[in-house]
């Protein structure tokens, strides 16, 4: 007989949720721990963990829960773009500073783009220089006499 795949609900009717251990595994997950660190912490196998984390009750709260931390940090977010923003606007701000400055600002106006632009696979490209580095190379030149003008002396003076 092989192993139910989600874990079952207790005898008495409780979910997973209302075990004690479950609750702390979740908590140390939405606080950012691994899956592997968070079960250690606990005390639940590895194993035990992943399947925990696979019952729908339980990826349910764990959602609402990471939802709710979003929203939370929301406002700490604008605040941070608000002080970027205003470092740039400072007298004797680097030009790196008012770039940030500048895509703070940007980030705040809801109009997220970035300087560049975006090509294939995410690659930003920006302006600068273009070094061509594909054609036929030309190997090493040895500088010297050659054989017909040995007599000659390297440079001629005129006396």
């Amino acid at each position: 007989m092989s192993k139910p795949a989600v874990p079952p609900i207790n005898s008495s009717g409780k979910t997973l949720l209302t075990i004690p251990r479950v609750r702390q595994l979740l908590n140390l997950l939405i606080e950012g721990e691994r899956l592997e660190d968070a079960a250690d912490k606990v005390g639940i196998r590895r194993h035990r963990a992943r399947l925990i984390m696979r019952d729908p009750a339980v990826r349910r709260q764990f959602m609402r829960e990471i939802e709710v931390l979003a929203e939370s940090e929301r406002a700490r977010n604008i605040l941070l773009r608000r002080t970027v923003r205003d470092r740039g606007l400072e007298p004797g701000a680097t030009a790196a500073t008012m770039k940030v400055a500048l895509e703070a600002a940007r980030a705040l106006d809801g109009s997220e783009e970035s300087s560049g632009i975006t090509i294939n696979g995410g690659q930003n490209v920006i302006a600068g220089y273009v070094i061509r580095l594909d054609g036929p190379a030309e190997g090493p030149r040895s500088v010297g006499l050659s054989g017909t003008d040995s007599g000659k002396p390297l440079i001629e003076h005129d006396e």
